[in-house]
């Protein structure tokens, strides 16, 4: 054997393992979830199933069905959280890179804070803040004031859970923002200064633009990660409040939320892994249409 075959033996004897797992892991359930969701697999059906063909589907896309309801608020949710992070992060990161602050140091110590905090702790600290009789009304009422619905009802629901996400996500931004600011030169803002430029055109025609490559994919992932954030959701509000909508759907429901509650209170797995392969197709196809439109698939962007 010579050496270039040795090296392709070496190669597939790295790469076999990671491949026999990721098909164990992912692929093999993948199918199986695929296959099921054709079938009226559930409680009621649990050894007698049978293949049912596109009818799960059917009822998915049916006009009275809450998938619509569910992925509307996704995307509102999907697109307003990874604007707010990445935003809040790099408004943060701007502030800390100002020549004339002093103690730095200590704010960005103070600000990392929420990124070093488990989340399921974080989530469950702000869940016990905004509850009906929790910190933040108590000090409502300290002051003369009538209590707010921070999670039972839905508009402050809904600003409750990207307030959170905002609070939990800007700290990881605000590092990778400060990374990028610290390598744009000086001797550019100087410049600019020198011929005029005001602040918002320093920062429209020259941050921006050098910090593309850097928060463009960070944007993307953040994207796809929020379209499937079931974490937040879940240990927050429940997907709730759920009056006056569904039985099983709240007002901050997304898709993967909605998907794990329809599964543990119908328990018809066969539906479940239909919506289970509708958000992963749509994840996918989320992810493709926010590289073409942030062309981050172009070279020399």
């Amino acid at each position: 054997m010579n050496r270039r075959s040795r090296e392709t033996a070496t190669a597939y004897g790295y790469l076999i393992p990671a491949l026999v797992a990721i098909t164990v892991v992912t692929v093999v359930p993948a199918i199986y979830n695929i296959f099921i969701s054709f079938t009226n697999y559930g409680l009621f059906h649990y050894f007698d199933y049978g293949f049912i063909g596109l009818a799960n589907y059917r009822e998915i896309f049916t006009m009275k069905s809450p998938f619509f309801p569910v992925l509307g608020w996704t995307f509102t949710w999907t697109f307003l959280s990874a604007i707010l992070n990445v935003g809040a992060g790099l408004g943060i990161a701007m502030l800390l890179n100002h020549p004339g602050l002093k103690e730095r140091n200590l704010y960005r110590a103070l600000l990392i804070i929420p990124w070093a905090l488990p989340g399921v702790l974080s989530i469950q600290m702000w869940h016990t803040i905004l509850g009906s009789d929790g910190l933040l009304n108590q000090l409502i009422q300290l002051v003369g004031l009538q209590p707010v619905a921070w999670l039972s009802s839905a508009g402050m629901a809904r600003f409750s859970v990207l307030w959170v996400n905002v609070w939990l996500s800007f700290p990881y931004f605000m590092v990778v923002s400060q990374a990028g600011l610290k390598s744009i030169p000086t001797e550019v803002y100087e410049a600019a200064t020198t011929d005029g430029a005001t602040r918002f055109q320093c920062f429209r025609y020259i941050t921006i633009p050098l910090l593309r490559r850097i928060l463009m994919p960070v944007l993307i992932t953040q994207i796809t990660f929020q379209f499937n954030n079931f974490n937040l959701i879940y240990l927050l509000t429940g997907g709730g409040p759920r009056e006056s909508l569904g039985q099983y759907y709240g007002a901050t429901d997304i898709l993967v939320s909605y998907t794990f509650n329809l599964m543990r209170e119908v328990q018809r797995y066969g539906l479940t892994a239909a919506y289970g392969v509708i958000t992963f197709v749509m994840t996918i196809v989320l992810l493709l249409v926010s590289m073409k439109v942030t062309k981050s698939l172009k070279e020399g962007w």
